[in-house]
């Protein structure tokens, strides 16, 4: 309401408000007075959000305006171009029913679930063959898939062997024929899941031709499951991104008959503009605003971090395939009783920090992180780039592994691949802790692991013998070292010393107890900064 009454001002040629004194009285007079409209003021908010709508479109066509020094609202309006919107502003463009509409077609959203065919085509020989794993255990993980979708069910899967992914509808005549059959018979099935990580729009097309119901393909499950788990406007920034480039390639293969399956709910556009014109439009629009949303979201995370550094305390990031158990080892590591690990697939979508302390009373950050999936494009990777960047920059890396899982190998292949593919530095690839988590759910002897530490972040086995392994790689990273201090029994040098380093012991000086030897982890800069302030002055102090 609003925006309608500020825009129809503005494009009319209305006088605009020049903010002052009596901002509320002039506001009103002059979005409704105008209008014919009787609205009363009833909370403050209608206020500003009514005021923070003007300006907005002011600067749009290039209206000049004025606020007063003593408005005392100024901060949530815009000062200049480089302003951001405010969050309830970017959530109520999140809520655009046009552009929830878009999303809704595009991905096929159900409001009510589906029974799902899952369908896992595997090469069967060649260059393109996957040897790192098996047919079945990739349709293990499709089926893992669809089951973390509320009200979604399996009712029928399938294995298909094929040579190549490239046909127009996927499969060949007889494949096609017999999966269609299997649609057929079996009413129960309301969609199906192809368990690759992208169709052509014409493929899905086509195959929706062919089975007579929704076809979904891995990227549009692993986007839904997202928005499942996005709770802070973080994540929703994120994966509102990663719909952006799957919405591209459908609108650069529409047609014009599509504007006859819009149905009911919103409608999008006026007068004078074709249904791709606006589809367009409207994605043009919300990626630009997303994406300045993202480097807004880039810069406070840069601004954590560069905090975070001048604590002088160590970071180390968890990652892993999603489910491996990263939150479930932090809570371990920290013993924090605030952090909820859960048994589904992309639990979680924020970057979150742990504080923890390592066996010689070292303070440490722990990072958890986004888990990561083997077949999704690399656009949908590329979105969540901000929260691996707080990977890239940490100190020491955990990998963490599900080692009960059947499918190991492929899930440690991708995760390599995966923070190859974000110019990990090498140091930090190089010196990765590998854990072997979930060991209690082995019956037998244990698989080899090589380098990995066997634990259990559940049961606890394990979590000593990993601390003192981080401790081993922090304190080689950061160039730490252990010392040994004579200082004067709480004196200033012994205050700083506790605040700015690791006190791992105080003994008394069996020669004066009046000085005491503190066993201290400390980095080199600090040490320079412990001899420039309490020896190098002292030294001046007695020359002079």
């Amino acid at each position: 309401m609003y925006s309608f009454v500020a825009r129809n001002i503005l494009r009319h040629g209305l006088p605009y408000p020049v903010l002052g004194c009596n901002q509320e009285n002039i506001v009103k007079n002059c979005f409704f007075g105008k209008l014919n409209t009787d609205f009363v003021f009833k909370q403050k908010s209608n206020y500003l959000s009514c005021t923070k709508y003007f300006l907005r479109d002011a600067r749009e066509i290039n209206v000049e305006y004025q606020i007063s020094r003593n408005f005392s609202t100024n901060k949530l309006l815009c000062k200049s171009n480089n302003r951001h919107e405010s969050d309830d502003e970017y959530e109520e463009e999140l809520e655009d029913p046009n552009y929830k509409e878009l999303v809704r077609q595009t991905f096929k959203m159900s409001d009510v679930g589906h029974q799902v065919f899952v369908i896992q085509p595997y090469i069967k020989w060649g260059p393109s063959k996957r040897t790192n794993t098996t047919p079945k255990l990739q349709l293990d993980e499709a089926v893992a898939l669809i089951k973390t979708l509320p009200e979604w069910n399996v009712v029928s899967t399938r294995l298909v062997s094929m040579m190549n992914f490239n046909k127009p509808k996927i499969f060949g005549k007889g494949n096609l024929e017999i999966l269609s059959e299997i649609v057929t018979k079996n009413k129960a099935i309301t969609a199906v899941f192809i368990s690759l990580n992208m169709l052509s729009p014409q493929q899905h097309r086509a195959l929706e031709e062919a089975f007579k119901v929704p076809v979904y393909d891995r990227y549009m499950i692993v986007i839904q499951i997202f928005k499942l788990h996005a709770t802070t406007k973080a994540a929703k920034i994120q994966v509102a991104i990663g719909e952006i480039p799957y919405m591209w390639s459908w609108l650069k293969h529409d047609h014009e008959g599509m504007s006859d399956k819009m149905g009911g709910g919103a409608t999008i556009g006026g007068p004078g503009e074709s249904y791709i014109e606006i589809k367009k439009r409207l994605l043009q629009d919300k990626e630009r605003k997303l994406k300045n949303e993202l480097q807004r979201l880039k810069t406070q995370r840069e601004l954590l971090r560069s905090r975070r550094q001048k604590l002088n305390i160590p970071t180390v990031a968890v990652v892993g395939y999603t489910n491996a158990g990263k939150t479930s080892l932090i809570k371990a590591l920290t013993r924090e009783e605030t952090l909820e690990p859960k048994d589904v697939l992309f639990a979680t979508l924020d970057v979150t920090v742990h504080g923890g302390i390592l066996p010689s009373g070292l303070k440490v950050l722990f990072v958890d992180t986004v888990g990561f999936l083997s077949d999704i494009p690399t656009n949908l990777i590329q979105s969540f780039v901000a929260t691996l960047e707080d990977a890239v920059q940490a100190d020491v890396l955990i990998h963490i592994q599900d080692v009960s899982h059947p499918d190991l190998r492929a899930q440690n292949d991708h995760v390599i691949e995966t923070l190859k593919s974000i110019k990990l530095p090498e140091n930090l690839l190089e010196n990765m802790i590998t854990v072997g988590n979930k060991i209690d759910l082995i019956s037998g002897p244990l698989p080899n692991l090589g380098t990995s530490i066997p634990v259990s972040a559940t049961s606890g086995f394990g979590i000593e013998e990993l601390k003192r392994k981080v401790e081993q790689k922090i304190i080689k990273a950061t160039g730490q070292i252990f010392i040994k201090i004579r200082v004067p029994n709480g004196g200033s040098e012994y205050s700083w010393l506790f605040k700015e380093a690791t006190v791992i012991q105080v003994t008394a000086d069996e020669k004066d107890n009046q000085f005491a030897v503190l066993n201290t982890l400390i980095s080199e800069a600090n040490l320079n900064r412990f001899k420039h302030i309490f020896i190098s002055s002292k030294v001046k102090r007695n020359k002079g």
